[in-house]
């Protein structure tokens, strides 16, 4: 079986027609946007001629505003003419037209590796501080927000496939802790990108999402006093990357309660550090900034879409997959992930094309809104399997086998994260040995976070997000804005679309259900926040 479901993604791919749709043609595709809709009417329509008439498209809870941009200019006046390279930050506003007006430095925090970022109860004291230090000084003022960007000589190639070094280094699980793994709510993660995403790793989904959503409502603080200076923009950059790419996601929130921010765009680190040492200098600087830039609705609703191979004899156990629909808004969301979407329905494509007796229904999801908190995946969780935070389970909980994710880009597959369950590592062994020969082969015993597969592990439900090559994704796609098809593999998707397409193939015809680990509890009560914490 496994050689006819190679035969379809090898010799009759999709994957790269489906690409064009999904990025070239419908992309960027913001939560919520018009992209998006496009998208996800897209997927439904393109289904149904293959023939999975189930296709459909999910509404949910309430997203807030859809936000879209389709034009930026951003020229610096004097002391020189020149053209500056910048992406409009998502859910700000667009000008009325050009406006003209001279630049202030005014970071929020002068350096931008400053470790009380990730701590909430100092970014609240900094907020306060940042208020007291510049009322009055910002009225008709592009505000550059960020501190300068520090930069170094890359040390580490910018493009990775893991090496059999790597992935047997990975083969070893991590060592306990020792020390609390986390308060509730939590009020501090580590600054360090690394330790941040261990420690992401041990604690619950809904801890993770209500961190952020704090850290949201902190920084509206910061909107409403801009927006009460009337400031005429704001200009920030980035500190990922090595230079030369612009990484953009939001300043403001797609809440319909949140505040609405002036103009806000991104500029190339290069370029904004030129700004921030003539300013250091006192040498005048004004920009010119156009930004078209619109709000579609103001209280749109979540869709995912969702679509269903009918089993057999076990038909109300379900098997499912999925990847994200939505992206960022700088590129055209190849990459993060029109690469997983296309993995995941040219798997479905397979399955469906070779009319293969499944035991077990087949799902597909394809997630609205995980770039702003894994909203679509956490809402049909919630909708249809449990509530995380309650543990309260609903009746198809008991019938889920197990849910399969993917989304770090472009990469080919080269395992699969177990999320500690030791009880899986055989049977995903066992499925990997027919694509040895494409290098697929790693169970790692460790957990994943950042993506949908957690809204399932969060009501204690196999979930799995698989291992791939990195590339460029993490140096140049992720959120950027050349995160376009010109990074994308086919080849490595037309991989991973067949080890997705027989990974659930085989969960769907196995004697049992994946095997589970215990339930997770409740969520505890949340202790008191600190007075400066509270709305």
């Amino acid at each position: 079986m496994v050689s006819r479901i190679k035969d379809q993604a090898f010799n009759h791919s999709r994957v790269m027609e489906y690409m064009h749709h999904l990025a070239d043609e419908n992309g960027p595709r913001l939560a919520a946007s018009p992209g998006y809709q496009r998208a996800a009417q897209w997927a439904v329509d393109t289904l149904s001629k293959d023939g999975i008439e189930s296709a459909r498209i999910e509404k949910f809870g309430d997203f807030g505003r859809s936000w879209t941009w389709s034009g930026i200019s951003v020229q610096m006046i004097e002391p020189q003419a020149t053209t500056l390279n910048a992406v409009p930050l998502a859910w700000s506003s667009g000008t009325d037209g050009l406006i003209t007006a001279p630049v202030v430095f005014a970071p929020l925090w002068e350096n931008p590796r400053d470790t009380a970022q990730t701590d909430l109860v100092k970014l609240a004291e900094r907020i306060d501080a940042y208020k007291n230090q510049y009322a009055g000084k910002l009225k008709d003022k592009i505000v550059l927000l960020s501190g300068k960007r520090p930069f170094k000589l890359p040390s580490e190639p910018e493009t990775q496939r893991w090496s059999a070094d790597d992935l047997n280094g990975m083969m070893s699980a991590r060592d306990p802790r020792t020390e609390d793994l986390y308060e509730w709510p939590l009020l501090k993660v580590p600054f360090k990108t690394a330790d941040r995403w261990l420690m992401y790793e041990m604690i619950p989904a809904e801890i993770q999402s209500d961190y952020s959503d704090r850290t949201a409502r902190l920084m509206n603080r910061l909107i409403e006093f801009l927006n009460k200076e009337q400031v005429a923009a704001v200009a920030m950059t980035n500190t990922e990357g090595n230079g030369a790419v612009i990484f953009a996601e939001s300043f403001g929130s797609n809440l319909a309660s949140g505040p609405i921010p002036a103009a806000a765009v991104q500029l190339m680190p290069e370029h904004y550090n030129r700004l921030v040492r003539l300013v250091q200098r006192k040498v005048p600087v004004s920009l010119s900034i156009k930004v078209d830039a619109t709000f579609p609705e103001l209280n749109a609703k979540g869709k995912n879409v969702i679509a269903d191979l009918p089993g057999g004899s076990k038909r109300r156990e379900v098997v499912m997959m999925g990847a994200h629909l939505d992206s960022w808004h700088g590129g055209t969301g190849a990459t993060d992930n029109a690469a997983g979407v296309a993995v995941v329905m040219e798997a479905m494509r397979i399955l469906k094309t070779l009319d293969l007796e499944l035991d077990r229904t087949v799902r597909l999801g394809l997630w609205d809104a995980e770039e702003v908190g894994h909203l679509g995946s956490r809402a049909y969780v919630k909708e249809h399997l449990g509530d995380p935070r309650t543990m309260k389970l609903k009746s198809a909980h008991e019938t889920f086998s197990v849910y399969f994710n993917i989304d770090t880009g472009s990469g080919k597959t080269r395992g699969i994260l177990t999320q500690g369950n030791d009880m899986v590592k055989p049977i995903f062994i066992e499925l990997m040995k027919p694509f040895e020969e494409h290098g697929i082969s790693a169970a790692v015993p460790r957990n994943d976070w950042g993506t949908d597969h957690q809204a399932f592990d969060a009501v204690g439900l196999p979930s799995f997000n698989l291992l791939q090559d990195q590339l460029d994704y993490w140096s140049h796609t992720h959120h950027s804005n050349v995160d376009t098809v010109d990074h994308i593999v086919p080849q490595d998707l037309m991989v991973s679309a067949a080890f997705m397409a027989s990974l659930v193939y085989h969960a769907a015809i196995r004697d049992e259900l994946m095997p589970r680990e215990p339930l997770p509890p409740p969520l505890p009560k949340p202790q008191p926040l600190p007075e400066i914490l509270q709305d």
